[in-house]
């Protein structure tokens, strides 16, 4: 209780102090994902998590905070902001609230069972929407605080804030290792798994569930704070700490030897490689994307160098990835999960395409379990709002909106991987919530500031004659 006391202290202080707090206090509840902030025994066994109510927190404050509803509004009906994605949900809740009555009985892995099962109307078709609309809450309270100057900072800073704090609950989960120390901070009604361990490592779960919950926290933060080099556009501590604080969160990673993040841990560096090429182009970024090219290649070329001279020092390491990529594929709980998105995929051909519905099945993949949810319109409608993110114009914007948007489409590949392989449901979670918002948002201070050069008045054409004789 005194956990919760704490917690609810923190957030009425939040919601009666600026805009900051809330933001710091939303970024550093992403790592307490094993914390029920009510009673239990109060809610019939369901948990609400601190980021819940921190969400919705938010979404208020934002609104207070932007003082500027057409905006909002204009990005919610613009397909190259938010219309797209807006759309998405809009279908997403038409389909949901009417295939389990027009489809009744097609075929669906339950939410809770988890079994083969017909389709109809369940809490599930609840609670899940609303899980959805409080992550598109989350998109829309960042977009709104990034499209001015002085809050735009502010989320910048959160995104340290929360990245400190799940480093943090890594550290502490360490050291507190085969204690109940943190008991208060595991009240969820979910499995909690703080004993796993791969090939003799234990795995770091934080203050998570499970080591994949901890892992994709780590790794989203890491590629966010790696890419979109916040520490810059903020200047002073912040960007002595972005490196360090980056590595550090990689290694956290590592440590949580989640399959899901070993797999976006590739592609980060794939991507990170790739990234430093292209950022040669560019004058302002030429001598650091050079220095981050040479200490890569320095590293690769050390590591190979041990490769060669001591293999087996590298033992333990490939035993670990084995039994976690590998055999993972052969394993009863991989062939169980697979069979959820057959299924799903099932219920969705049920349908016609038209889909089952969101909370009505659960899938192994989250782009699975959007087709199946939302059908074939739904799906088309994230592919295009992907698609436009991707693409949007990044001519004529300075160097800061150029970096954060770039950095941050390379962070969505990176976030979005665990949810491509683990991910149940449709809702799309914080992270990508957050680079939905920078990536839509920053764009669209481009062409103000190009029209605002364009308004510059010009002399007369005799008065420039004149000045020219």
């Amino acid at each position: 209780m005194v956990v919760l006391a704490i917690f609810w202290l923190l957030f009425f202080g939040a919601a009666v102090s600026g805009i900051r707090w809330t933001l710091y206090l939303f970024f550093v509840s992403l790592a307490f994902g094993s914390l029920s902030i009510l009673p239990v025994n109060l809610t019939g066994g369901t948990t609400f998590l601190p980021h819940t109510a921190c969400s919705a927190l938010l979404f208020i404050r934002s609104l207070i905070a932007s003082r500027r509803p057409h905006l909002l509004i204009d990005g919610l009906l613009d397909y190259n902001k938010l219309g797209l994605l807006a759309s998405f949900i809009v279908f997403g809740l038409m389909v949901t609230y009417t295939a389990p009555f027009l489809f009744r009985g097609a075929p669906i892995m339950g939410l809770n069972n988890i079994t083969r099962s017909p389709l109809g109307f369940g809490s599930g078709n609840i609670t899940q929407p609303l899980y959805l609309l409080s992550t598109f809450a989350i998109t829309i309270s960042i977009y709104q605080l990034l499209l001015r100057a002085d809050t735009r900072r502010m989320v910048y800073q959160a995104i340290f804030v929360g990245a400190a704090m799940a480093m943090v609950t890594g550290m502490i989960d360490m050291a507190t290792a085969g204690t109940n120390l943190l008991a208060p901070l595991r009240t969820a009604t979910y499995v909690i798994m703080d004993s796993d361990d791969v090939g003799g490592m234990r795995r770091v779960i934080g203050f998570n569930t499970e080591a994949s919950a901890y892992g994709a926290l780590v790794l989203s933060f890491g590629s966010m704070i790696y890419f979109m080099r916040l520490g810059d556009a903020l200047g002073g501590i912040f960007a002595k700490l972005q490196m360090p604080m980056a590595l550090a969160l990689i290694t956290l990673t590592v440590l949580s030897t989640s399959s899901a993040a070993f797999l976006g841990l590739a592609i980060l560096g794939i991507i990170s490689v790739v990234s430093n090429i292209m950022a040669l182009r560019h004058p302002a970024d030429e001598q650091r994307a050079l220095m981050q090219l040479l200490i890569i290649g320095a590293g690769m070329l050390i590591v190979a160098a041990l490769v060669v001279a001591t293999p087996s020092m590298f033992n333990g390491a490939v035993d670990l990835v084995d039994s976690l990529i590998f055999k993972k594929t052969t394993s009863s709980s991989y062939s169980e999960r697979s069979s959820w998105n057959i299924v799903s995929l099932e219920g969705l051909a049920a349908t016609g395409g038209y889909g089952v519905g969101v909370g009505s099945t659960r899938a192994s993949s989250w782009p699975v379990a959007v087709l199946s949810s939302t059908g074939i319109i739904g799906g088309l409608l994230m592919i295009l709002f992907f698609l436009r993110l991707l693409t949007l114009n990044l001519r004529n914007a300075s160097d800061e909106i150029r970096r954060v948007v770039t950095g941050a489409r390379y962070s969505l590949m990176v976030c979005l991987v665990p949810g491509a392989v683990a991910g149940t449901l449709v809702d799309f979670g914080a992270f990508n919530a957050t680079l939905f918002a920078i990536t839509t948002a920053l764009p669209t201070l481009i062409p103000v500031a190009t029209r605002r050069r364009r308004r510059v008045p010009r002399p007369p054409v005799q008065a420039r004659t004149a000045a020219q004789r």
